[in-house]
């Protein structure tokens, strides 16, 4: 093979190039409009006018505020999201028996912190890590995992 040059590539190479959508964050009108929906969910959740597509609104919300703080947007403690899954538990819990979607007053707070950090990640944190995200959430929620709120190792 005498006088055949070899291609170097470069590590990363194979990436492929992202449009400048992607590389911007959402528009300020999309993400006002998400975090109304959030925050209206919130407020449902609070009194007795809330059903499960609330509920799963918060939990959406708040496992994309985790995914997009893994990849450096928030520094929220960890403890916050514990707390906010732990309320979700039990919001499922009381549902299921008494067929109320409620969010405790003692656990509204807490989720009202996370929803106001994914408000700041919505309007901030490149399209392409909010469809990260949404491509971590979809994996957790077709699967049979345990959650995605893994305590991080301390080294």
């Amino acid at each position: 093979m005498a006088g055949t040059k070899r291609k170097i590539t470069r590590p990363g190479a194979n990436r492929k190039t992202l449009s400048k959508s992607l590389l911007l964050p959402m528009s300020a009108q999309s993400a006002r409009a998400m975090s109304l929906a959030h925050h209206l969910a919130l407020a449902a959740c609070r009194g007795d006018n809330a059903n499960r597509h609330q509920i799963n609104e918060l939990v959406r919300s708040v496992y994309m505020a985790y995914f997009l703080q893994r990849m450096g947007f928030g520094d929220m403690p960890f403890e916050c999201y514990e707390h906010a899954e732990a309320a979700f538990e039990n919001a499922l819990a009381v549902a299921a028996k008494s067929a109320r979607w409620m969010i405790s007053e003692q656990d509204a707070p807490v989720i009202k912190r996370l929803l106001a950090l994914h408000d700041q990640q919505l309007s901030e944190a490149p399209m392409h890590r909010v469809v990260e995200a949404e491509k971590q959430l979809r994996q957790f929620l077709a699967g049979t995992g345990v959650s995605p709120l893994v305590r991080p190792k301390s080294d």
